[in-house]
């Protein structure tokens, strides 16, 4: 009998997330783009197949039948950070992510000069925290909801605007006009079309939301 080629799950599932990234504006003053990926997009994916999938990805990963974490913690707050793990080849460590809070997607993202708490050490790789937040951007796009007024974001921070132009707008030098991302656009207008973010980037523009 023909035997399953190694890392099977593993390599399925980088070949779906290759195929499942979202597309956005990278810059807002720029043309350039970038890509991300909804961790919910991330959570149908491995419960796919009854759970399966995500299963025997562990299984891989652990290489034992005897997996250490329970794939239902990864599941309600580790599904991001299992994803960084992975795309860095340090799937294993999520044994030592998910016993933490501090470590969790809500988290994300963590600073590399002020690490979180327990963040585990790879005594054969010190670049590891520094590769995890490199990585962490695509995995921490942030939800867009009435509480962004003033809101303010890092240079290096992905934002889920799919569309954006510029556009005239009274008092404001670099007024942009954009569009989200379906399930990260929890925008509400109410009584209006037309819902304006002041956001501080450099230089300093302000996002004007179109329903």
């Amino acid at each position: 009998m023909a035997t399953a080629p190694h890392h099977a799950a593993l390599q399925e599932f980088f070949r779906w997330e290759r195929q499942s990234w979202v597309e956005v504006v990278a810059d807002i003053t720029a043309d350039e783009k970038a890509y991300f990926m909804p961790v919910e997009t991330l959570k149908s994916y491995f419960k796919g197949n009854g759970g399966k999938k995500l299963n025997k990805i562990l299984l891989e990963v652990f290489q034992s039948d005897d997996i250490p974490v329970d794939p239902e913690v990864i599941l309600r707050g580790h599904t991001a950070v299992f994803c960084i793990l992975l795309r860095i080849s340090k799937g294993r460590f999520i044994e030592d992510f998910a016993y933490f809070e501090e470590l969790s997607d809500q988290r994300l993202p963590f600073d590399p000069d002020h690490p979180p708490a327990h963040f585990p050490e790879d005594v054969d790789d010190p670049g590891f925290l520094q590769r995890f937040c490199e990585t962490q951007w695509m995995y921490c796009v942030p939800v867009f909801g009435d509480h962004m007024l003033h809101k303010h974001f890092g240079h290096q921070r992905l934002l889920p605007i799919t569309q954006k132009e510029t556009c005239e707008a009274e008092g404001d030098p670099a007024a942009y006009r954009i569009k989200l991302y379906g399930t990260h656009n929890k925008v509400i207008p109410v009584g209006s079309e037309i819902v304006r973010f002041y956001m501080t980037f450099f230089p300093t523009y302000s996002l004007i939301f179109i329903s």
